[in-house]
């Protein structure tokens, strides 16, 4: 394809800044169809651009010795600034929710604890601007870059007021995103993105679904109806958006706790233990469990002495699937809930319920959320569903510039 007469090129960057993980994604107007997720980021150690790969990156900083540190550059060891997103809109109840007063996060710095929530939100998002261009210097030719005005989206939860997303423009733009930001809504991304992973056969002007984003952080939840199918998908709002605090972090808190009241008393506990056995659960125990009360879970308790009576031997502890069931059940059922009451609000018949965000790719959330809603609505799990709202971002970014080439 030619690239002369760049008038009409240009470079959108999507930026889907999450509570607890963010992502972007860019592409060309003049290659719509090719659409890129920046995977690579910098870690403690080697400080490059290819640290870690990752389809998304911890919303976490740290100033550190004139230093600010940011996404996987900050371990887990240590003070850190996180949820400092949640800070741009005080006016949201969900700012504290029961889980989050029973378990807080033991590193955590309170919100605008010696930097207030706009600093942290700019510093970040400039440390991720300044990375994806970065990134982009070794996936595009230098006279392209050179040539082409980038154009940033940013995303916003659906239930921000007027003030909360006027102050995400004014921290994007002191990040150097540019006076020309688009504002997406992220309930709205990933629904566009999650409908049009589906079969298209399947959808038809006027019907309606619920939209569950289960992050780490935050669960919001929106419903719509499907508009216009082309010349991209549309969708109106069904019913008023809706969220609370109860994502996946709430999981790994409660099972901190469990350790800890299980295994804290053990003469060879301390932080290392700690670490190892919250990587088996992030990684393995969380994906795996899918209720099975009388299955068995390892987690490895390196250094531990054996004692038979907490089921350590070896260095490994044993979790019978009663135990993980109940670390999950306070965290399910206040989504259960949020996702009744939305199929209730819509005064719809809906056709299905779209889980995305990390947490909605959950087996066991999945089956739960099946098995308490009415039977003739469908639970789906769109493909890339981590990724769907800055997917659905980018996609809907293209169509408004380039209505006629965007998919």
């Amino acid at each position: 394809m030619a690239l002369e007469g760049g008038a009409d090129r240009k470079l959108l960057i999507a930026v889907d800044f999450g509570t607890t993980f963010s992502g972007v994604a860019w592409a060309q107007t003049r290659r719509p169809d090719v659409q890129t997720i920046v995977i690579q980021w910098p870690d403690s150690t080697s400080g490059g651009l290819e640290g870690i790969s990752s389809d998304k990156v911890p919303t976490e900083l740290r100033y550190e010795n004139g230093d600010c540190r940011w996404g996987f550059q900050v371990d887990d060891f240590g003070p850190r600034h996180q949820w400092f997103k949640l800070d741009l809109d005080p006016s949201q109840s969900r700012g504290i929710s029961d889980l989050s007063r029973q378990y807080p996060d033991q590193h955590a710095l309170p919100p605008g604890y010696n930097v207030s929530g706009e600093k942290l939100c700019t510093d970040y998002l400039t440390a991720l601007r300044k990375h994806t261009e970065e990134v982009l210097k070794h996936k595009l030719p230098q006279s392209i870059l050179k040539s082409t005005p980038i154009e940033y989206i940013i995303t916003v939860p659906a239930v921000w007021s007027d003030v909360a997303q006027a102050k995400t423009r004014s921290c994007a733009e002191s990040a150097g995103m540019g006076q020309q930001l688009m504002i997406i809504s992220e309930p709205e991304a990933a629904a566009i993105y999650a409908l049009h992973a589906m079969d298209p056969h399947s959808i038809k002007i006027g019907d309606t679904f619920v939209l569950c984003d289960a992050g780490g952080g935050t669960v919001d939840l929106i419903s719509y109806t499907v508009s216009a199918l082309k010349p991209i998908l549309q969708v109106e709002e069904a019913a008023t958006g809706t969220g609370r605090l109860c994502g996946s972090t709430f999981l790994n808190r409660i099972f901190n706790k469990f350790l800890v009241d299980k295994l804290g008393l053990n003469e060879e506990w301390d932080e290392e233990v700690v670490e190892d056995a919250m990587k088996r659960f992030e990684l393995v125990t969380k994906k795996a469990f899918r209720g099975n009360p009388t299955e068995e879970f390892v987690i490895p308790v390196p250094g531990l002495a054996d004692d038979p009576a907490q089921g350590v031997r070896r260095g490994k502890f044993r979790m019978s699937g009663a135990e993980v069931s109940s670390i999950f059940e306070p965290v399910v059922q206040e989504v259960v809930t949020l996702v009744r009451g939305q199929i209730a609000a819509t005064n719809k018949t809906v056709k299905a319920v779209l889980l995305v965000g990390g947490f909605g790719q959950n087996a066991y959330l999945r089956e739960t959320i099946r098995s308490s809603i009415d039977p003739s609505i469908e639970v789906m799990q769109p493909p890339n569903g981590w990724t769907a709202v800055v997917r659905g971002a980018l996609m809907k970014g293209l169509s408004q510039l380039e209505p006629t080439t965007a998919r």
